[in-house]
């Protein structure tokens, strides 16, 4: 799948973003998130995790005589991770590195890359997998109006059930003071990231297409919270599947379906 050059998104306090669109860059964008690099940030960014192959085989262009595919996807490296720079002399600010902080991020990186049938759409399209489904619902529950659907794979552990994992998340932590400090501090506030409650979801009553995907073996990316998430966003659509691979195999085709029935009547280049 053919990626544009390599870009970066400079932010207000000085961070730096690497950024690159997987498809046609005049095609309207979804911005995509990254999962957590839970005890090695810098090694985790755009294309080393896992989502990268689905995403992009999601993006690839039909074959035949089908009209061009109208979108394309922003990937890009998060804050405290891959080749992300400008953040590390202030990382002991761990809210930075929560998942509604990151909200902000993904939502910068939105207005760097809109294009004319994005504003044509009159609102981003953000998804992500693992922190980055999280990160992309916080910037819906945080900027309504600035979001017109959600693409939400494998999200992470949230309320009560994420208390587990947060031990698990400040024993990496700890670990990786001796070596690497600042990674340290990316990983402590991820520890103490959640999701906003679902009574405050259900309040926000957000009317945005969402698309939640989960397989049930996944004991890192629970089911369960996406079953509860579709309990409280009223335009949820969710995929389950028994197992991790079955999910990987199903997603791009389900993406693409997705995006088509929601937005490609809105975003369409004229002939």
């Amino acid at each position: 799948m053919a990626s544009s050059p390599l870009n970066s998104v400079q932010l207000l306090d000085g961070t730096e973003l690497p950024c690159e669109v997987v498809g046609d860059p005049g095609r309207c964008p979804l911005i995509w998130g990254h999962g957590l690099g839970p005890s090695d940030p810098r090694g985790m960014g755009r294309r080393s995790c896992e989502s990268f192959p689905l995403i992009s085989e999601g993006m690839r262009e039909a074959s035949g005589a089908e009209a061009s595919w109208p979108f394309s996807a922003v990937v890009y490296d998060a804050r405290g991770h891959g080749g992300s720079s400008g953040w590390e002399l202030q990382a002991s600010c761990i809210q930075q590195f929560h998942w509604r902080s990151l909200a902000f991020d993904m939502l910068s990186v939105a207005t760097r890359f809109q294009t004319v049938p994005s504003r044509r759409l009159r609102g981003a399209l953000l998804g992500g997998y693992s922190m980055g489904a999280s990160t992309a619902l916080w910037a819906a529950y945080l900027c309504p109006t600035a979001v017109r659907g959600l693409v939400l794979l494998s999200v992470t552990t949230a309320w009560e059930i994420r208390a587990a994992r947060r031990e698990n998340l400040l024993r990496n932590a700890v670990a990786l003071r001796a070596t690497d400090p600042p990674a340290a501090e990316v990983v402590r506030g991820a520890a103490y990231a959640d999701l906003p409650s679902l009574a405050d979801l259900a309040a926000a009553d957000l009317q945005v297409p969402v698309l939640l995907c989960a397989a049930r073996d996944d004991a890192t990316h629970p089911a369960e919270v996406a079953e509860r998430l579709s309990t409280v966003l009223p335009r949820a659509e969710l995929m389950l599947t028994d197992t991790k691979a079955e999910l990987s195999q199903a997603f791009p085709q389900r993406l693409r379906s997705w995006l088509q029935r929601h937005f490609e009547h809105q975003v369409m280049l004229d002939e």
